[in-house]
């Protein structure tokens, strides 16, 4: 029993915690972690992982999710994490880049039984005194436990909207789950990244159509606001197969908005507080049916409802369970309106006051989801709503090329 401390000398938010993460579940011991520091205005999503219980923590940290099936606990601090491992061996990462206290590594070195210095070499990471691979990060940035296969030919084609530094380097979890839904399909896929900041609606038939699907993610960023409603506008008059992750489905639903009320008419009240119409409106202080209140902000594991009938309640359990990251929820006003542009909620929550997943009834595949489908994602149990998204992608590509 004791202290392991995970020491990894690395400036990239998608690795907090990562090999660390692989050591534990390798060992099957404990995991805990410190409070982290990141600088938002470089990397507006590192602090974007959504622990079960409610909260959020670094976005690295879904490596320990993914590969120990066991959930992530809020941030420990230095005497919870020695008085756990006076009880049994825990693992603790430590980036020096990320520590919120400065002397914090030096208090748990001073503890710990076991001092793992990582090195990275290309793909893999090692431990620098033994030269032992300790983890191995594959072509779509997933940590896993032994070495990759080397890529296939790819034979279908994914738009991630998204910086690729942003995903490679800072939110992790949207990539690893097309990866996840590809490999349980059996199918190479090569999944190239469209900033959404440089987009421009000019360039969307030519940039778009190449691709047999796009998949809009979530983030905290409004700069990616105009550039993600945009191509979600050209996926909903194109018939182009696409999924939204959180802010995702509400760049989703704001594209049907535009096609109800006109372009330039709606946006997300959290992206223009000015918008003529706020298709999504702060939950903060505002009542439910029941005369109860909202609440601020909706966050850890949550309870979705899908609506029978949909195409999402096809996918997931009646009563499913999401990771929820929002305070804001779709204007209830709009609904009415969305629905006569062909627009279906296709899945409520917080006693049906929330929209929590949306589809559109004429479209090959447009749903999108509040949730952060991608943190439910494993290797070998991918979260359903992808492995739809990547079939239709499938079948778009086929009847191109009949």
């Amino acid at each position: 029993m004791g202290l392991i401390l995970v020491h990894h000398d690395t400036d990239s938010p998608a690795l907090y915690g990562a090999v660390a993460a692989a050591i534990a579940a390798t060992r099957n011991c404990g995991f805990m972690h410190i409070a982290a520091r990141f600088d938002t205005s470089r990397h507006a999503d590192a602090e974007q992982h959504v622990v079960a219980t409610g909260g959020l923590a670094a976005s690295g940290l879904c490596w320990f999710e993914r590969l120990s099936g066991k959930p992530v606990s809020p941030p420990a601090t230095i005497e919870a994490v020695l008085d756990a491992a006076r009880l049994t061996d825990v693992v603790v990462p430590v980036h020096p880049a990320f520590i919120a206290d400065a002397d914090a590594a030096t208090t748990l070195a001073a503890g710990a039984v076991e001092v793992i210095s990582v090195v990275g070499r290309g793909d893999h990471f090692v431990d620098r005194e033994t030269q032992t691979v300790l983890a191995w990060r594959d072509r779509f940035g997933r940590i896993v436990l032994e070495q990759p296969e080397t890529a296939p030919a790819a034979a279908l084609r994914i738009a991630l909207v998204g910086a690729s530094r942003d995903h490679l380097s800072v939110y992790p979890s949207a990539l690893a789950s097309l990866a996840d839904a590809a490999d349980s399909l059996s199918v190479a896929v090569d999944i190239d990244f469209i900033d959404p900041v440089a987009f421009r609606e000019a360039d969307a038939d030519r940039l778009l159509r190449p691709y047999a699907g796009v998949l809009l993610p979530g983030g905290s960023d409004m700069k990616n606001v105009a550039g993600q409603t945009a191509v979600a506008a050209f996926a909903l008059q194109s018939g182009l197969p696409a999924v939204g992750l959180c802010l995702g489905m509400q760049t989703m639903a704001t594209a049907v908005a535009w096609k109800t009320f006109g372009r330039r008419n709606a946006n997300l009240a959290e992206a223009d507080p000015d918008a003529g119409i706020k298709t999504f409106l702060a939950m903060a202080g505002e009542e439910k049916a029941d005369g109860g209140l909202l609440p601020e902000h909706r966050s850890g594991d949550q309870t979705t409802r899908a609506t029978p009938g949909t195409r999402l309640a096809g996918l997931i359990s009646a009563d499913a369970v999401i990771r929820c990251n929002h305070r804001f929820r779709l204007n209830p006003k709009l609904v009415g309106d969305l629905e006569t542009h062909g627009l279906r909620v296709a899945a409520r929550g917080v006693d049906g006051a929330v929209v929590d997943a949306i589809e559109v009834t004429d479209h090959p595949f447009y749903m999108g989801m509040q949730g952060h489908p991608e943190l439910s994602s494993r290797p070998g149990a991918p979260h359903p709503l992808i492995v739809a998204f990547l079939q239709a992608a499938l079948l778009k590509q086929s009847q191109a090329t009949d």
